[in-house]
């Protein structure tokens, strides 16, 4: 009888775990759940009428990618609201004949990744590394529509080097590499420099590199200093529902959601929250439930899992 009971409460619980998992990976019906390893849960899909304005994936021979781009997926989550890429670098090189002022060969890392203004690039898990010796690396991000500024946004931090060993493998504290926090609401960003006379340090330093990364995903090496330019880093995005599919009204608040009738958290039980990173709002599951508050019937109760307790008469 023992052997009874305990059997089937292992069944009850892997029963709601594998209902909980389903509930959070799920898709409209009929689209695909996953590219590559990589879960796809709605309001993200690959193919028509499988994802929500803003959320479209493709699926390529490499994994998924952000529609319309390169930009590789690593991870799409509901809980947080945050997605992982993969972004390139900005970089530029001396030229060898006369590294006192020029540069031969340059990418400033711009990218285009927010036609429909979903993501905001997470201040939180994020951070701009510049990596180069007598260099001053920028990010950037583009002025607002009527500003009188050149940008919205600009920081940056300067790289020094006494000689080829003044840098020290998993130090990034303004000798070969710096690195300094990024604010909230980047919509975008490019990279730029300020040059300074490399002629001495041409066979250890011939580059400068900046970059946006995990914090917790970068620990500098020397070797860093003649880092590969395709290089691409794994950047945090964060999303919220921000366009309506329907109107082309932005969605600026779960408040202004409501009044157009048309919000986005289609499960009973799901709850509407108002970003933390610019304008919009994210859908979650009531207390209680877990799943995927965007489709309908997507919030499972946590009551599904509850231990059953079996009469018995020993």
């Amino acid at each position: 009888m023992l052997r009874l009971w305990t059997s089937l409460m292992l069944l009850l619980l892997l029963g709601a775990a594998a209902a909980a998992t389903a509930a959070t990976t799920a898709t409209t019906r009929g689209c695909q759940p996953s590219c590559g390893g990589v879960d796809i849960p709605y309001p993200f899909g690959i193919g028509a009428g499988c994802f929500r304005k803003g959320f479209e994936i493709e699926c390529i021979n490499v994994g998924p990618v952000l529609a319309g781009t390169s930009l590789r997926v690593l991870k799409l989550s509901l809980d947080p609201d945050e997605s992982q890429v993969m972004l390139p670098i900005g970089w530029e090189c001396y030229n060898a004949s006369d590294p006192s002022d020029t540069y031969e060969n340059w990418d400033y890392g711009e990218t285009t990744m927010n036609n429909d203004g979903v993501y905001r690039i997470s201040n939180t898990h994020n951070m701009l590394v510049v990596v180069g010796c007598n260099t001053m690396g920028f990010a950037l991000s583009k002025p607002t529509k009527g500003s009188n500024y050149k940008y919205a946004y600009q920081t940056g931090c300067m790289s020094y080097c006494n000689n080829s060993a003044s840098a020290q493998d998993g130090l990034c504290d303004g000798v070969g590499c710096c690195h300094v926090n990024i604010p909230p609401g980047l919509t975008d960003y490019y990279f730029n420099f300020h040059e300074y006379d490399h002629s001495a340090m041409m066979d250890y330093s011939p580059c400068d590199y900046a970059f946006l990364v995990d914090r917790n995903n970068y620990t500098f090496q020397r070797s860093d200093l003649k880092m590969n330019t395709h290089q691409i880093m794994p950047v945090w995005l964060d999303w919220a529902i921000r366009v309506n599919d329907s109107i082309s009204e932005d969605i600026l608040s779960c408040k202004q959601a409501a009044k157009t009738g048309q919000d986005a958290c289609a499960s009973a039980h799901s709850d509407c929250v108002n970003s933390t990173n610019g304008p919009g709002y994210n859908c979650k599951c009531s207390k209680g439930y877990e799943g995927n508050a965007y489709v309908d019937d997507g919030c499972i109760s946590h009551g599904s899992g509850e231990t059953v307790t079996l009469a018995s008469d020993w």
